[in-house]
């Protein structure tokens, strides 16, 4: 019988083995991997009157498979040239460059447009994706066989130009990918050109260009190109801003907003995370004036040691995922206390939610848990809900306009809410600092006065606070 348990039990084993190797070669097979592979790119673009014509470049490729994304609306995909090395991978049916050795393959296909360029334009995702894979570097060629004249935008930066009498030439490179591409009739000259920000327009202040500089210096941002004149219209894409130089104040804002975009990947449902993110690794506050409120309240919060070690955390995450939920993780790390503020502020959308921390401790009364029961901690004061509570102690909560009640059999009392005062059993008391607070709509006690008031002791441990009655400890204490 033993022998048998032992068969079974290596068969089990090589089972197993098989199954996780199966797997982990189907998910290889799939395209399933950790991180994105990378790339260099080029992209030739040629403006004539029925389309953009794209030949585009990939470099270092890896020798897995690629699936191809052609943008919507494209035709005339296929191989830049038939026969040659340069698109030996890309398979039949034009959807993947296959596994292969060939790191360097080249395409070409073709945006139509119904009519020539007169007013300005953009063409969003014009571009060859490839999928879980990111460029590391682009390098683009802007060709205008019509030369009609105006500016084209990318937002990486531009560092050639040539003008002949039947066409013109301009060249933009930088890190990343850029998937959009615009074109407007008037031409503003260049203000200022740098590895992060270039800045087109006139009369632009300086203090204002350093300041953009100085924020995606500070966040490592990809390129931005901002595009200032009188004549603009508003229009905020990835990686470049058109706008009226009148509105510089919001240009910084999205600029910051911008930046962080492309450093972190951020929940679609929680868009103010960019405006948090810009704000904690700019240090100032970027956004609405709601978005603003609840990064200046974070601030104030913390003191300058833990603020500081809170943006070295954030600073951290850079390139990963961040959530909401995982800056609260952050945050506790740097305070030792659970927080909930970000998921509030942020994923809920509740900006005048108070900064405040969750002690993670359990909260026992008479040596009973009481469950979802959390201290709150602002101010490094610990507050405990009364709902929660106090209705355990077998109290009574009832509220107007003037007084909280909070009544049992044994004792009565009053707090107004409009004078420095409670009431227990008839017998009025003053008090300079108050004993209770709203936080976020719910009554809250502070820990010192609800064991002078309710007659507590309260007990903490590492892994608990533990609070017990007075009046039941005595009757513990006369059954022995």
């Amino acid at each position: 019988m033993k022998i048998i348990l032992r068969i079974l039990l290596l068969l089990l084993g090589v089972n197993a083995g098989l199954l996780y190797l199966h797997y982990s070669q189907s998910a290889a097979a799939n395209g399933a991997k950790d991180h994105p592979d990378t790339y260099r790119q080029e992209i030739e673009v040629i403006n004539r009157a029925d389309g953009l014509y794209i030949r585009h470049h990939f470099y270092d490729l890896a020798t897995g498979r690629y699936e191809i994304i052609w943008p919507e609306g494209s035709v005339e995909q296929e191989c830049l040239t038939e026969g040659s090395v340069s698109c030996s991978r890309l398979n039949e049916a034009g959807i993947a460059f296959d596994e292969g050795e060939g790191d360097q393959q080249s395409i070409a296909y073709k945006i139509p447009k119904k009519e020539s360029l007169k007013d300005r334009k953009l063409f969003k995702r014009p571009f060859v994706l490839l999928q879980d894979a990111k460029p590391l570097t682009t390098v683009f060629h802007m060709t205008d066989e019509q030369n009609i004249g105006g500016m084209w935008v990318n937002g990486l930066e531009r560092v050639g130009k040539a003008d002949k009498e039947r066409i013109s030439y301009r060249l933009y490179r930088g890190v990343g990918f850029v998937n959009e591409l615009y074109w407007q009739p008037q031409d503003v000259p260049i203000a200022y050109s740098g590895n992060k920000l270039s800045v087109y327009g006139e009369g632009i202040k300086e203090k204002q260009i350093k300041e953009m500089e100085s924020i995606l210096e500070e966040i490592g941002g990809d390129h931005v190109s901002v595009v200032l004149s009188p004549l603009n219209k508003t229009l905020y894409a990835q990686r470049f801003v058109v706008e009226k130089p009148m509105n510089m104040d919001q240009v910084v804002k999205q600029v910051a907003r911008m930046s962080v975009q492309s450093r972190f990947m951020i929940p679609a449902n929680e868009p103010s995370m960019n405006s948090m993110l810009a704000s904690i690794l700019g240090d100032q506050a970027i956004g609405t004036k709601a978005e603003q409120g609840a990064f200046n309240r974070l601030k104030e919060s913390l003191d300058e040691k833990k603020y500081s070690a809170f943006r070295q955390k954030v600073r951290g995450r850079i390139g990963q995922e961040l959530s909401a939920a995982q800056l609260d993780e952050e945050l506790q790390n740097v305070m030792n206390f659970d927080s909930q503020y970000f998921q509030k502020t942020m994923h809920e959308q509740q900006y005048s939610y108070p900064f405040l921390l969750l002690d993670s401790r359990n909260v026992l009364l008479d040596g009973e848990e009481i469950k979802d029961l959390k201290a709150v901690v602002q101010d490094e004061k610990s507050f405990y809900p009364a709902d929660e509570l106090l209705t355990r102690m077998g109290y009574q909560i009832t509220s107007n306009d003037q007084s909280i009640y909070i009544e049992s059999p044994k004792r009565n009392y009053r707090f107004s809410r409009i004078e420095p005062f409670y009431v227990m059993n008839d017998r009025k008391y003053d008090y300079q600092e108050e004993p209770y607070k709203y936080i976020s709509g719910k009554l809250y006690f502070d820990e010192v006065w609800l064991r002078r008031i309710f007659l507590v002791l309260i007990e903490k441990s590492d892994e608990s606070i533990a609070i017990e009655q007075i009046e039941q400890l005595i009757k513990e204490m006369e059954k022995e």
